[in-house]
């Protein structure tokens, strides 16, 4: 019996992905296998998130990838009270359209 996985599994998936991916594999110097990981576990999210049939959610995830991304850039070398506060806006913003139920509730 084949198993259907829900969207909210797959959400689920793609918030682990992003949380696990290697942001700082750039310091590898595109040595193996750091920068077949972090190429791996990107291409993975978005494999994933292209099966979802939300293009809101899509998008959401797709965005928070790129905040993500920005914000752990914009702090590599140290913090970034500026950095740090649109990261968290923006993410509480996506998540509100990626989860709502889950941030209605901690509302």
């Amino acid at each position: 019996m084949a198993t259907t996985t829900t969207t909210s599994q797959k959400i689920d998936k793609a918030l682990e992905i992003l949380k696990a991916q290697d942001w700082y594999w750039c310091m590898s110097d595109y040595t193996h296998p750091a920068y077949d990981y972090a190429c791996g576990s990107m291409r993975a999210f978005v494999e994933l998130v292209a099966t979802i049939n939300d293009s809101a959610i899509v998008k959401a995830l797709r965005d928070l990838w790129t905040a993500t991304y920005n914000y752990v850039h914009a702090t590599m070398w140290g913090s970034n009270d500026k950095a740090k506060a649109e990261f968290e806006a923006t993410k509480t913003a996506l998540m509100a359209v990626i989860k709502p139920t889950a941030y209605a509730q901690a509302a």
